[in-house]
């Protein structure tokens, strides 16, 4: 009886989904502080990225973000298979000088339709394979990282539409952040106005995690992110 028993749960070990076996996804928690420039003046904010896998094999990925002007929560709950991810939930909430509507998309693959659940609209005419959320898109990047690419394009659907999120690699440095030197591969965020240049660093350890990130609007700092702690 003891044997037969080991032999159901190895079979059950055996056939059980290995959602994580096929993705370079490693959760982690970030901790991140900010200066944001808001016309004349400036103000810090501290934020929170957090990657965890769930009971059923999906990932949740949650970013907050809050300052004594304002307040910011992000969350997105996703699949990923072959270092492809795909949002399944997202939710959006923002307060004081952040004055946007909340968000609550979901993303129908079968139906290749996202929903916002706040406006009861859908949107069948926006879903592009590889679609992204506005939360995702930085954690597929990591994944284009670590598979060594150098260039790559996302569809990320903001608010009503969809829209490309292009990347390149501008190549590799040792920087230093609060929360300690890192090895990190540069990349630059290719717009159409010139005038922007976004910069993001990713840490080349398990996850390639997003360090810092730079926004300067015609040579002037808009915000810059640092991790202040990062932890396994």
């Amino acid at each position: 009886m003891f044997v037969q028993r080991l032999l159901v749960v190895a079979v059950l070990l055996w056939s059980a989904p290995t959602l994580a076996a096929d993705c370079l996804l490693t959760p982690y928690a970030i901790d991140y502080q900010s200066k944001y420039k808001f016309g004349w003046f400036s103000f810090d904010i501290e934020a929170h990225r957090q990657l965890s896998q769930q009971a059923d094999g999906r990932w949740k990925l949650e970013f907050n973000a809050e300052a004594s002007m304002a307040k910011l929560r992000e969350m997105s709950v996703f699949h990923c298979e072959n270092n492809q991810i795909t949002p399944v939930d997202y939710l959006y909430r923002a307060g004081g000088l952040i004055d946007e509507d909340d968000r609550t998309l979901v993303f129908l693959e079968p139906s290749q339709t996202v929903r916002d659940q706040e406006k009861d609209k859908a949107y069948t005419d926006d879903w592009e394979p590889g679609i992204q959320d506005n939360l995702t898109y930085i954690q597929q990047a990591s994944l284009a990282l670590a598979q060594g690419q150098l260039e790559f394009t996302f569809p990320v659907f903001e608010k009503k539409k969809t829209k490309p999120f292009r990347f390149r690699v501008v190549g590799e440095e040792s920087i230093k952040v609060p929360a300690g030197e890192f090895q990190a591969i540069k990349v630059r965020q290719i717009r159409d106005d010139k005038d922007r240049e976004i910069y993001a660093w990713f840490a080349k350890q398990p996850g390639y995690p997003l360090i810092r990130l730079k926004d300067k609007d015609n040579g002037k700092e808009k915000y810059r992110i640092e991790a202040t702690r990062l932890s396994y």
